[in-house]
C-alpha cells in the first residue's frame, strides 16, 4: 500500500470520473481532453488535504492537477501498464478492495447496531465448557450435551457455580479460576458465546449452547457501562539507565516531590522523561482503551484516576517507573462515531458469514439465475451409495453430459461438467446424512460460488464507485513505478550527481554545536546561587543534594545532558557555552546553571554522515527538473471560460 499512498494520495486520493461525451472540456494535455467534472471531483474531495493555503485556490490547484496528469501520461507512454509485475500487483489490490464491495448493506447495518449495543456495556461472566471434537459422532455429541445439562441442573438446584465449574468444565483455566472470565464486550469472545452472555440476565444461567469449542453454559455476574477511551500524559524513567549512578526509583520520587511543590507536569516530562516520543509533547500519550496496552499495571493505574488534571503517585510497571496524569476521558462514542470501526471488526468475525449468505441470496435475485432442476437428480444417478460412503467417486461424463447447462447467468452458462469437477473435489469434506444431502448442499454452494465469481469479475460494470477506485489504484501504482525509475533509483545510483549536489548545498547539513554538561535546576534563585558557590568550591553533587533536598523536598536537581547548544528545551536563550560553571539563567519557570565539561564545535559532516537526508533532498531536486522538462515539451490548453464557471459555483 506504500506505493499507492506515496505516488497519488498525497494530493489526489480520488475516485476519478472520466469525462462523458457531454462534459465540458476544462483542460487538454497533449491532445487528451479532461472534463471539468473530473477536476471538480478531484478538487472538492481533496482540497482539505492540501497543506499550502495558496494551492486551495482552484487555479493554483489546477497546476497540481496538470502535473499529476502529465506524470500519468508519461507512465502510459513508457508502457509501464504492460509490466507483468505491475499487472500482478494491481490484481492483488483489486482482490483486497473487492472485500469492501461484496457485502449486504442491510444485514451489515443490523449486525453493526447489535455490536454497538454490546460495546457500550461490558459484562462480567463465568462459564463451563464441555468440549466436542469437530467430527464428533452423534453418540459423543449426546454425551457432551448430557454432561453440560447435568452441570446446569446442579447449579440451578443451588450448588456453587465455582465448585461445579472446577468439577465439570474442560476449560483448563477453570481448575484455578472456577470459570471466571472477567469483564468483556463485543468481539472479545466468539460470537455465539457473546450472544448468550448478553442475552442472559445477570445472575441467571443460560441454556446450553454450542460453539466450535463445544457446549457451554454461561452466567453473567454483573454488567457496567464500558470504560471507553482515555488520554493521559506520563513521566517515565526506564529501569535500566545509561547513567548507572542514577536510581530511577529515587529520581521519580524526586520528580513527584517537584510536582507536589507546584512544578509543571509538562515541563518535567520534557526535561526528565525517558519516553522520548511523548516527552516532546509534555508526556502526552495517544488515546487508548482498556485492554489495548501491553501493561495491565499501567492501565489500571490510569483508569483509577478520578479527576481530570490529577496525577498518580509514582508506580512501577514492566517498563519503568511512572507518574501518570489524566488528560481526558472518552466515553464510547455515538453510533455514528463508532460505526466504521465496528464494521471493520465485523469483516474479521464469524458474523461476516451472515452478511455473505445474505449477499449470495441477493445476487441470485439480481442476476435472475435460472437453475436446471434436473441437475441434482442426474448426479444422484451417477453417485452410488458405495461412492458416497468411501468418498472416492470420480466424475467421468459423456461428451454430451459435459455440455448440459446447470444454470444460466445473464449471457453466461455454467455446465454439468464444472459442477461434476467441483463435487469430485469437495465430496470428502463435511458431515452429510446421505448422498442426497451431499449433492443438494454442494450444488447450492457451487452455484453461489459461481455467481459470486461472476459478480467479482464484472464489478466494474455493475458499480461505478468501484470502477473509479480501481482506476485510482491503477494510476497510483503507475506513478510509483514511474517515479522509482525516473527519480528514486537515479538519486541512489548517481554518485557523481549526489556528490555535486552535496557540495553545492553542504551548509544545509551543518551539524550544531554539542554540549556535554551537568544541568542544575531550582525553582528558587537564591537556593541555586548558594549551590553554585558550593560547586565552585568543589563541593560534590551528593553533598549539595543532601544539604538542600530535605524531607522529600527536591529543591535542587542535577541532570547530565548531551544536547545541541541551540536546543531551547534545555538551553536558556542568553546562555553562551564555556567550559566552566555558568552563571544563573531563567529557563521557563525555573532557574538553571550549566557545568559544561566538553564543547563539540559545529561542523560540516561528510556525505556519508548525512547520506539519507542528502539523498532525500536530491530526489526532490531530480523530480523538479524532470517535471519541468515534461511541462516544457507538453501542449497544455485551459478553457478559461469553463474554469471561470466552475470557480463561480464555489462562491
Amino acid at each position: 500500500m506504500i506505493k499507492y499512498l506515496y505516488s497519488f494520495l498525497v494530493f489526489f486520493s480520488i475516485s476519478l470520473c472520466y469525462a462523458q461525451s457531454n462534459d465540458a472540456t476544462l483542460l487538454t494535455i497533449n491532445g487528451q481532453d479532461i472534463s471539468v467534472e473530473e477536476f471538480k471531483a478531484v478538487y472538492l474531495k481533496n482540497i482539505s488535504l492540501v497543506q499550502d493555503d495558496s494551492q486551495k485556490d482552484p487555479r493554483a490547484y489546477l497546476e497540481l492537477f496538470k502535473e499529476y496528469k502529465l506524470k500519468v501520461q508519461e507512465a502510459y507512454a513508457q508502457g509501464l501498464d504492460k509490466n507483468p509485475a505491475y499487472i500482478k500487483e494491481l490484481k492483488g489490490y483489486r482482490e483486497q478492495l473487492l472485500k469492501n464491495y461484496l457485502t449486504d448493506v442491510d444485514v451489515t447495518e443490523s449486525l453493526v447496531k447489535e455490536a454497538y449495543n454490546r460495546t457500550v456495556t461490558e459484562v462480567n461472566a463465568r462459564h463451563i465448557l464441555v468440549k466436542t471434537a469437530p467430527d464428533a459422532s452423534p453418540e459423543d455429541t449426546l454425551k457432551a450435551f448430557a454432561k453440560i445439562n447435568e452441570a446446569r441442573d446442579r447449579i440451578l438446584a443451588g450448588e456453587n457455580f465455582e465448585v461445579i465449574a472446577k468439577q465439570y468444565s474442560e476449560d483448563p483455566s477453570a481448575k484455578s479460576n472456577g470459570g471466571e472470565l472477567g469483564w468483556f464486550k463485543a468481539f472479545k469472545m466468539v460470537y455465539p458465546f457473546e450472544t448468550a452472555a448478553y442475552a442472559t440476565e445477570t445472575g441467571s444461567v443460560s441454556k446450553p449452547f454450542k460453539t466450535r469449542f463445544g457446549y457451554h453454559i454461561v452466567q453473567p455476574t454483573d454488567k457496567r457501562p464500558a470504560r471507553g477511551g482515555i488520554q493521559v500524559a506520563h513521566i517515565m524513567l526506564t529501569l535500566k539507565q545509561k547513567d548507572t549512578a542514577l536510581d530511577p526509583e529515587k529520581r521519580i520520587k524526586e520528580i513527584y516531590a517537584l510536582l507536589e511543590q507546584g512544578e509543571s507536569f509538562e515541563k518535567l516530562a520534557q526535561t526528565h522523561s525517558d519516553d522520548k516520543r511523548s516527552s516532546v509533547k509534555g508526556g502526552m500519550l495517544d488515546r487508548f482503551e482498556s485492554g489495548q496496552l501491553s501493561s495491565k499495571i499501567f492501565e489500571e493505574q490510569v483508569f483509577s484516576i478520578k479527576e481530570k488534571g490529577t496525577y498518580t503517585t509514582p508506580f512501577r510497571s514492566e517498563f519503568g517507573w511512572h507518574i501518570a496524569k489524566l488528560i481526558q476521558r472518552f466515553p464510547v462514542g455515538s453510533y455514528k462515531e463508532e460505526r466504521g470501526v465496528i464494521e471493520e471488526k465485523l469483516k474479521r468475525d464469524i458474523r461476516a458469514k451472515q452478511i455473505s449468505d445474505s449477499l449470495d441470496s441477493k445476487l441470485r435475485f439480481l442476476y435472475k439465475v435460472k437453475e436446471n432442476k434436473e441437475l441434482q437428480s442426474y448426479f444422484m444417478s451417477r453417485l452410488s451409495d458405495a461412492d458416497f460412503t468411501n468418498r472416492k467417486w470420480k466424475y467421468v461424463p459423456s461428451e454430451s453430459d459435459k455440455q448440459k447447462v446447470a444454470f444460466t447467468l445473464k449471457d453466461t452458462t455454467f455446465t454439468y461438467n464444472t459442477f461434476g469437477e467441483h463435487l469430485e473435489r469437495f465430496q470428502r469434506g463435511g458431515a452429510y446424512v446421505n448422498k442426497e444431502d451431499l449433492i443438494k448442499t454442494q450444488a447450492f454452494v457451487w452455484t453461489n460460488k459461481m455467481i459470486r465469481k461472476y459478480h467479482e469479475n464484472h464489478l466494474e460494470e455493475m458499480d461505478s464507485a468501484f470502477n473509479a477506485l480501481i482506476r485510482e489504484y491503477r494510476e497510483g501504482l503507475l506513478l510509483f513505478e514511474l517515479l522509482e525509475s525516473k527519480v528514486w533509483n537515479v538519486a541512489k545510483t548517481d554518485t557523481t550527481g549526489l556528490q555535486e549536489y552535496f557540495v553545492k548545498n553542504k551548509e544545509r547539513y551543518r551539524l550544531p554545536e554539542m554540549l556535554k554538561m551537568t544541568m542544575v535546576t531550582a525553582s528558587d534563585k537564591k537556593t541555586l546561587s548558594t549551590a553554585r558557590k558550593l560547586l565552585q568550591k568543589g563541593t560534590s553533587k551528593e553533598e549539595i543534594e543532601k544539604r538542600f533536598n530535605i524531607n522529600d523536598q527536591v529543591n535542587v536537581l542535577f541532570t547530565q545532558r548531551e544536547v545541541a547548544s541551540n536546543d531551547s528545551t534545555y538551553i536558556a536563550p542568553s546562555f553562551t557555552p564555556e567550559k566552566e560553571i555558568s552563571k544563573i539563567y531563567e529557563l521557563r519557570t525555573d532557574y538553571v546553571l550549566y557545568d559544561v565539561e566538553e564543547i563539540q564545535p559545529s561542523k560540516l559532516p561528510t556525505l556519508e554522515e548525512t547520506r539519507g537526508a542528502v539523498i532525500n533532498d536530491y530526489q526532490k531536486h531530480i523530480e523538479s527538473v524532470w517535471l519541468q522538462s515534461l511541462k516544457d515539451s507538453a501542449t497544455i490548453k485551459v478553457n478559461e471560460a469553463v474554469l471561470d464557471r466552475f470557480i463561480s459555483t464555489l462562491k
